[in-house]
């Protein structure tokens, strides 16, 4: 049931609602050469949704509960990657996202402590869910659930950026109540081994780049 793709990113819920799209994607996965990351979920569609939305968004919640939970038993460690994302006058939420993603690609596949990390992208995985563009009633829900699964199931908070934004200042308190390590991406990056060399970065950042513009179209485009 559960899926750990080479990529190391936690995949993302898929509902019968959605069937069509998935199949659709995950064959163009395959054009891409995108075998090793499983297809992720068109949050978008949920504009015809209207009535299952709340449901999705509970069967979401439960699937990352029981993904995390057998992550966290087979050892591997778990990463949680705090970086911007609301939009501000200066930047659009699409740069945000980029920039998750370039950090996110610098580290996939790294190990730490003797362990793989496991990465997860709120900006990839939460946003594909709690489309707050979309849907600004989310976001404290999202705000919300993000915390709990700092609370439940990270190893090591990583901080991208040095403006921390509101939801970040969230997640980095409950980490630190919680006792999970908080460090800036360029400290941890100097703990980590087997870290992706610059061909290996860049083809990373593309294909998740790829992956977000095919689940959000160009609403949210990224170049």
């Amino acid at each position: 049931m559960f899926s750990l793709v080479k990529l190391q990113i936690i995949n993302l819920t898929v509902t019968s609602s959605s069937l069509t799209f998935f199949k659709k994607l995950y064959k163009n996965n395959y054009s891409l050469n995108m075998k090793d990351l499983v297809p992720l979920f068109q949050i978008d569609l949920l504009g015809k949704w209207e009535a299952a939305r709340e449901k999705i968004w509970k069967d979401a919640e439960e699937h990352y509960e029981q993904t995390l939970k057998k992550m966290k038993k087979d050892l591997n460690h778990l990463v949680y990657l705090c970086a911007p994302l609301k939009p501000t006058k200066s930047k659009l939420i699409q740069n945000h996202i980029s920039d998750a993603i370039l950090a996110a690609s610098q580290i996939l596949g790294a190990e730490y402590n003797g362990k793989r990390i496991i990465l997860f992208v709120p900006h990839i995985h939460v946003f594909s869910i709690y489309n707050e563009i979309i849907y600004p009633q989310v976001r404290e829900r999202a705000i919300k659930f993000n915390d709990w699964l700092i609370q439940e199931h990270f190893h090591t908070l990583v901080v991208i950026g040095e403006r921390i934004s509101e939801g970040m200042a969230s997640e980095i308190e409950q980490a630190r109540k919680n006792g999970t390590e908080v460090i800036k991406i360029k400290d941890f990056k100097k703990q980590l081994k087997h870290l992706p060399d610059s061909k290996k970065s860049k083809i990373n950042y593309r294909k998740m780049i790829n992956l977000h513009n095919k689940i959000h179209g160009d609403k949210f485009l990224i170049k």
